[in-house]
């Protein structure tokens, strides 16, 4: 009998004679050679939770979609969202087509669209001239804009020259609502990251403040958010911004509505913070802090702050589509954004007209564009709310 014989014999008859105890030296065995397992961090645990929300990873997609849509709207806009054409007022939106007679076009183009009127109706009728095709160049050169003191003319679909290409119709001016749609995010979203930024700085500070310093100054701090909160908001807005005179410059007006907006959206983002600060101020390891002598900024920043960003990060995203809500609401009622300048709320500001909603109905599309920014910013705040919350299933 071999060694290796006289081995496993021993093993099998110490299994049938001590089977407990031959068990605990196999499972001891298994464990030594079980692989490491890794710690994650909180961050790490955070976007495994989000990642595994299907309506969060869409919400995602969607704000980046806008995001890269809005930093580069000049170079996606075929015309120049400003230029007018006497031809082309009112112009329905034409049908994209990739296929013809001649094959897959891989460059998409429309049809000339061209009206006479009926005598017998006195309507204009459209007649789609299907023989001439109207098709953008890819990367081509177009009307000229500026990025960083530079400039530019290449767009990613440059239009014709011959013939128009209005996918979604054009205004009372004859200028592209598709144009003016891209380049109307870019001052719709930067209205919203404005007021969001400096509601949620000084909310967030004044929420930790004076949750933790309690007493007397919590007190009084406490009197002016409520005052705050107390205002009525639409007829503040209104005398606010009737206020600015007419010939005011738009920038200074657009900077003048963000400033605002953002003095009436603070107070409930301090109150909110301000209860998770009481709750955070109680804990063991901030009275070590303090029995160590730490000073009051470093608690309030180090360790305070860590614990409510939490919710400070799900309020923001929640707040994003509430802006882009009421500057569009404004824009709308003519109190907001002023031209030159161009916001899906001033867009929507030329249906406010029956007359010409039931006569041109295209021009309703920026509602399209404010739908998708609202659902894209409202499912990735429910998403990171559910990720962020250690109790939430």
């Amino acid at each position: 009998m071999t060694l290796l014989d006289a081995k496993i014999a021993q093993d099998e008859e110490r299994r049938l004679l001590h089977p407990d105890e031959a068990a605990r030296d196999e499972g001891l065995l298994a464990d030594a050679k079980a692989p490491e397992v890794r710690a994650r961090s909180y961050r790490a645990l955070v976007w495994r939770r989000f990642r595994r929300n299907p309506l969060g990873m869409i919400g995602l997609a969607l704000v980046a979609l806008l995001l890269l849509t809005a930093v580069f709207a000049d170079f996606l806009a075929p015309y120049d969202p400003n230029a007018r054409n006497a031809d082309a007022i009112y112009q329905p939106p034409q049908t994209l087509h990739f296929s013809s007679e001649d094959g897959f076009h891989p460059v998409p183009f429309t049809h000339p669209v061209s009206f006479e009127l009926d005598p017998a109706t006195f309507l204009l009728v459209p007649t789609v001239d299907t023989a001439t095709r109207c098709q953008p160049t890819f990367l081509g050169q177009g009307w000229s804009y500026r990025v960083l003191g530079m400039s530019f003319d290449r767009h990613l679909l440059a239009a014709p020259q011959n013939c128009a290409f209005h996918v979604i119709g054009t205004d009372r001016d004859g200028r592209d609502m598709l144009s003016r749609l891209l380049v109307g995010s870019r001052l719709t979203l930067l209205m919203a990251g404005l007021v969001v930024a400096i509601s949620v700085t000084v909310g967030t500070l004044v929420g930790i403040l004076s949750g933790y310093l309690g007493g007397r100054g919590d007190e009084w701090i406490q009197r002016v958010v409520e005052f705050v909160l107390a205002l009525p908001e639409l007829p503040l807005y209104f005398a606010l911004v009737v206020v600015i005179p007419r010939n005011t410059d738009a920038f200074l007006v657009f900077i003048g509505l963000a400033l605002i907006l953002s003095a009436l959206r603070w107070a409930q983002l301090a109150r909110e913070v301000r209860g998770k600060t009481l709750l955070v101020s109680r804990l063991d390891y901030i009275g070590a802090a303090e029995a160590i002598g730490a000073s009051t900024p470093r608690i309030l920043v180090k360790h305070i702050l860590p614990n409510v960003l939490g919710h400070v990060i799900v309020s923001t995203t929640l707040m994003i589509p509430t802006i882009v809500l009421l500057e569009s609401f404004l824009s709308f009622l003519g109190i907001g954004v002023r031209p030159p300048l161009v916001s899906w709320g001033m867009l929507l500001n030329a249906a406010s007209d029956l007359q010409t909603l039931g006569s041109y109905p295209w021009v309703l599309s920026p509602i399209a564009a404010i739908l998708v920014t609202v659902l894209g910013f409202n499912m990735l705040g429910d998403a990171l709310r559910d990720a962020i919350d250690p109790t939430s299933k």
